[in-house]
């Protein structure tokens, strides 16, 4: 071997140790530690998450102008803030014409967050989700409460049966099947609400990614509540009925069914976006 070329082997030999030992040495990435369980995962990255995911709750709840108006308004059987505040972080309820701006809002919806969602992740301890499918499943507890969703209570003790579309979500199941269980849950008052089936659209659609914390932004807010045609979330039959398989609605996330969602829904014209209500 000539000496030129044992000294360009050489050199490329000390090329390669080098890069190796610079992205060895270089912190370009977090460690991961996958020691973590996917509980301890999930738990961890909703928290992580909460500041994006309150995009999606503004979204789906509305100030309602609470802090332009009359300070609250009746949802449900309470009286209810900005964002769909209805508990302070002291416990007491709010009231009546109380004065809440979106900041103060804001505040105790995170708090609820924090206290009365994200613990209920612990339960989720048989994948890791992701981040999609995080935000969705906080939506869907935010609205209905861990108990329900999870089968246990707040201190960890057990109260029933997990809901089957929380099940599913648990096993890795496809988000679509997920968003399908969501429907058994069509009801208030014993009949069934069409506007609980429209959010159950949304959620689906947030797992799936669909709809993002960067895209919400121009979303007008609730607006999806006021669509009346149920083809623009659910398969129909010929008689414009909803179709039904195994107790299920099916829910439509095809290419027409999406465009069409975001040309109802998104702000022009003046009219408010998410981005506009945010504190």
């Amino acid at each position: 071997m000539s000496k030129n070329k044992f000294a360009l082997i050489s050199l490329v030999i000390v090329l390669i140790l080098a890069l190796v030992g610079i992205k060895k040495c270089t912190p370009d990435a977090p460690v991961i530690d996958d020691s973590r369980t996917p509980s301890e995962y999930n738990v961890q990255r909703a928290e992580e998450l909460l500041e994006r995911m309150f995009l999606f709750i503004a979204y789906a709840e509305d100030d309602k102008g609470c802090e332009e108006t009359t300070g609250t308004y009746f949802c449900g059987a309470r009286q209810t803030a900005a964002y769909g505040v209805t508990v302070k972080p002291d416990g007491s309820l709010v009231k009546k014409g109380e004065k809440v701006s979106r900041a103060q809002a804001k505040e105790w919806s995170l708090h609820h967050l924090r206290t009365h969602v994200v613990p209920f992740l612990s339960h989720c301890d048989g994948v890791r989700l992701s981040d999609e499918k995080l935000y969705m499943i906080m939506l869907v507890i935010y609205n209905m409460g861990g108990e329900l969703v999870t089968g246990y209570r707040l201190n960890g003790t057990r109260c029933g049966e997990p809901a089957r579309f929380f099940t599913a979500l648990n096993e890795g199941r496809p988000v679509e099947e997920v968003a399908n269980l969501l429907t058994r849950y069509r009801k208030s008052g014993g009949k069934r609400a069409p506007g609980l089936l429209k959010r159950h659209w949304v959620e689906g659609a947030i797992g799936l990614g669909i709809i993002t914390p960067e895209n919400v932004l121009n979303l007008r807010p609730v607006q999806f509540y006021e669509t009346k045609n149920f083809g623009n979330y659910y398969w129909l039959t010929k008689k414009r009925e909803l179709v039904e398989k195994n107790g299920l609605y099916q829910l439509r996330y095809d290419e027409t069914t999406i465009n069409t969602f975001f040309n109802m829904n998104e702000a022009r014209n003046g009219k408010r976006s998410v981005k506009d209500i945010l504190p």
